[in-house]
């Protein structure tokens, strides 16, 4: 009876090392210079391992959902707040703007009873109309008394996202479009 009691508890005990973590971005779409314009965006997870790092605990934090469709949906947000039309992405459109998340990389420590987490994000952008590639990196760390939550360790990786989108979104630059007049003023 001991037996087959412990060979039901051992897929439990197997997945019992990983904490799935929602990204939380700030709730303020970041700040991008008002513009006007067609911009079409992609954005890839280039990353080798998915996982973000070890929680304080030991355990594994690996995303909940898909991360490039969280940081494609919180760059859409802030370009259309700035004024811009986000079309579908296009290899051809000059406007359009390819990023790719490179790296995350999620530490935390414990010293006493706090604990000090920092997240450092690496991202690619490459706008069409550009043959270079710029390279963005962000770091971001608090501390928590005792472990963070899965959402104070959600709010760190977006935050560490969202620092190197904004990054990104300052280099922005779109070209006239087709068709468009120029005022002359």
């Amino acid at each position: 009876m001991m037996v087959i009691l412990m060979l039901l508890c051992m897929p439990v005990l197997a997945q019992a090392g990983e904490i799935r973590t929602d990204i939380i971005y700030p709730k303020n779409a970041t700040a991008v210079a008002a513009g006007k314009g067609n911009v079409a965006l992609w954005v890839e997870d280039t990353r080798e391992n998915k996982v973000f790092g070890r929680a304080v605990d030991g355990e594994y934090i690996v995303p909940g959902s898909d991360l490039a469709a969280s940081l494609y949906a919180y760059m859409v947000t802030s370009l259309k707040a700035a004024g811009y039309q986000v079309v579908p992405y296009g290899s051809e459109l000059a406007n359009g703007m390819l990023v790719r998340i490179r790296s995350i990389a999620y530490t935390a420590s414990r010293e006493m009873i706090k604990s000090k987490v920092e997240v450092k994000v690496v991202l690619d952008a490459k706008m069409n109309s550009s043959s270079t590639t710029r390279t963005y990196q962000a770091a971001v760390e608090d501390q928590f008394v005792l472990s963070p939550s899965v959402a104070d360790n959600g709010s760190m990786i977006g935050n560490g996202l969202a620092t190197a989108a904004a990054s990104i979104l300052a280099d922005i630059a779109v070209s006239p479009q087709p068709g468009a007049e120029d005022s002359g003023q």
